[in-house]
Order: C-alpha cells, then structure tokens, then sequence
C-alpha cells in the first residue's frame, strides 16, 4: 500500500480486514494512526491504532464507557430516542465513575487471582468432560465443541447456574453475542428476556437459598459492598457477554495458534512449569479483542496528533497496539515465548481493566494443555489458510477450528 485512497472508508468493516487485519493496521499506524471510519449509519468513528495513543485513551476520563452517553449521541444520530435495557445499563463496565466505583469494589472479591487458581480443579475437569465427549470422533470442531462452552460452563457454575440450565446459557451466549442496539429483528429480545427472567427467579432463588457461588455472595453481601436486583442481574448479563465472549475468543485462539506452532507447542509440553508464565505472549499474538468497547468524547479530546471533537465515537483498535513495533521492537509479529514483559491491552487499562482478567487466563492455560497433553497428535484437519474468523467489532472469534487425531 502506498497512498491512503488504497483503503476503503470502511476499511475495517470488509470480510478483507476481518481475515487478515494485520497488514493493514501496520500501514494505518505507519501513515495515519488515528483514523475516520465511515459507519453503515453513515456517522463515522476514530480509530486509536497506536500502543501509546490507546494506553493514553483508555485512561482519559473525556472518553466515556457511560452506556447512557452511547445511547444519546445514538438517539441523535439516529432521530429517536433510544434507552439501554436495564440488563445492560447497571454493569461496571457499562458506566463511569461515581457508579463505577461501588459497582467494581463490590464484585472484586469474586475475581482475585487467588479465587482463580481456586477454581482450576473444577476447571479442569469441565475441560476433561468436554474433551471426553469429542474423543471418540475423527475429527471434530474445537470452537463449537471445546473452546465456546468452557467458559460459559465455567461461568455459569460461578454464578450458581444448575447443569440443567447449561444448554440455555450456551444459547443465550451466543445469541448475547450478536446483540446490537439496532437490530429489528425478535429473535435477540427474545434471548434477552429469557435470560433476564431465568435470572431474576435464580436471584430470587439466592435470597431464599443461598449457596457456595457468587450471585448468592452478591445477594448477601454486607450493607457496604450489597448492589441493588437490578444491578446484581445486569452484572450476571456483563459476565455473560464480556466474561464468555472474551474467553472463548481467547481459548480458540490459542488453540490455533499452538496448533500451527509445533515448535512452541513442543516446548511448552516440555516444560508444563511455562504455561503460566507464556500466557501473555499467547494473549498478544493471538489478540482475541479486536477492539476496545467503543469510547464517546465528552469534550475535545488530542490522541495521536489528531484532535477528536466531542460527541465522537472512539474505537481502539487492541489487535493493531499489541503488534506496534513501538511497544514490542522484536517482530510483533511473530510468537515468542522468550518476549520480556508482552505487556498487551487485551484486558484494557486503567479503571476498566477487565476484572475477569486472571480467571480468562486460568481457563485458556488448562483448555490449551488439557488438550495438547491429551492428544499430542491434534493436527488442524485443514490448511491453515482455510481457517475463518466472524465478523465482530469487539472479539475476534474463529468460526470453526477442524482437528483429527
């Protein structure tokens, strides 16, 4: 690429980009790192490509996560007036301080990296019960069958969730998961309203009987931490769409990228002491957020020389700052095991730094080994270019991952 006309004013919105983005972020950070994006609404968006220009937005409180500003400036655009449902105006990472305060010291007792490890035995042996159930096949699909319920399963049972209700939850996820605010079709209120009233009646279940998981500690918390219903089932809707989507992201991911690193993968079986510490390097190449949840400007905000007025749309591109030669000067785009400090914003930065963030990494570190350790044979049943990521804004999800063994 030579001249900026080469890019479409959709540039990130094309099947091109979502296959192979990395090209064109180089090229973008290079000749224009914060960058119009024209939107099918016909508004347009900036994009933040560069690491230091991200890190720096991701803290400015000019750039608001309040989900009550996103629906304004989308009431303006689009001429009516639009308001969040309550499931997911409540959640800390839909709001800003002073309500985010409360709402993050209320739950982080749930995310500590302690609890984390605490929950590797039950982690291991979802991973082991999804595992045996694809074992008897020739080939099977790890994303459908492996990578997407992990989580969710995972999460489910921190929150409380019977087994019987898992199959519903693996709906409503994926079904959470296409959500948008302008969407006409039914079928996306109809998850959202199953999924609200299955967990109002679980909370209310948690008052009368409560148990060993986080809802009930959320319910019966002391005055001082205790959230109000709505806030409690808007916080069990951001688990569900942050939590899982994230993660799954995140575990198909790695999944590919070990499976198409023999070398690496090798060398982690050989030594199992290096799973922890090789995570992060894993999360940075793989980048399963493609973008940070979209920032709206309350005043004029200077990122990257570029001065975005307000009531502006921001997106931060994470995928294009965890391969900025700035950050990591050794080719980024390659997968180092050995990199010093891959300190990555897949997680965020500042106030709404992912507070999930250690139990995502739990979770893909005992997915990868449960199944390399397992089958040392797993090959990709398909060449590595066949492989076919979905179209999201936010996370970078594989359609499929075919492997034999």
């Amino acid at each position: 690429m030579t001249g900026t006309r080469t890019l479409s004013k959709y540039w990130m919105l094309t099947n091109d980009f979502t296959q192979n983005p990395y090209p064109v972020l180089e090229y973008v950070r290079r000749e224009s790192p914060v960058r119009e994006l024209s939107l099918p609404d016909g508004s347009r968006a900036f994009v933040v490509t560069r690491y230091d220009d991200a890190k720096a937005a991701l803290a400015d409180p000019r750039l608001s996560r309040d989900i009550h500003v996103h629906y304004r400036l989308m009431s303006q655009r689009t001429g009516r007036t639009m308001t969040p449902p309550p499931e997911e105006a409540n959640h800390l990472a839909n709001l800003e301080p002073p309500r985010h305060t409360p709402l993050r010291r209320a739950i982080s007792f749930a995310f500590t990296p302690r609890r984390a490890e605490a929950l590797r035995p039950r982690v291991e042996t979802i991973a082991d019960d999804l595992l045996d159930k694809l074992a008897g096949r020739p080939r099977a699909d790890l994303i459908g069958g492996y990578a997407d319920p992990l989580p969710v399963i995972t999460i489910a049972e921190l929150m409380g969730v019977p087994a019987d209700a898992w199959p519903d939850f693996l709906r409503w996820s994926a079904a959470l998961r296409t959500y948008s605010p302008t969407d006409g079709s039914g079928a996306l209120d109809r998850n959202i309203q199953e999924l609200s009233r299955y967990m109002s009646e679980l909370i209310a279940r948690k008052e009368r009987e409560p148990g060993e998981d986080l809802l009930s500690a959320l319910v019966h918390a002391d005055e001082e931490r205790r959230l109000t219903p709505t806030e409690i089932l808007s916080t069990g809707f951001a688990l569900m769409t942050g939590g899982n989507d994230t993660t799954a992201s995140l575990v198909g991911g790695v999944l590919a990228a070990l499976l198409t690193h023999p070398a690496e993968r090798a060398r982690l079986l050989g030594e199992p002491g290096r799973w922890g510490a090789s995570m992060d390097e894993l999360i940075r190449y793989v980048s399963p957020i493609g973008n940070a949840l979209q920032r709206v400007t309350t005043e004029p905000v200077e990122l990257g020389g570029v001065t975005i007025p307000a009531g502006e749309v921001v997106v931060i591109c994470v995928m294009s700052t965890n391969r900025d030669t700035a950050q990591f000067p050794h080719h980024p785009d390659r997968l180092d095991l050995d990199r010093p400090k891959p300190a990555h914003l897949s997680f965020g930065f500042g106030i709404h730094y992912c507070s999930g963030a250690h139990l995502a990494k739990v979770i893909t570190e005992i997915a990868a080994r449960r199944l390399f350790e397992r089958f040392p044979d797993v090959r990709l049943a398909v060449d590595p270019a066949e492989l076919r990521y979905q179209q999201n804004v936010v996370v970078r999800p594989l359609v499929e991952l075919p492997v034999a063994w």
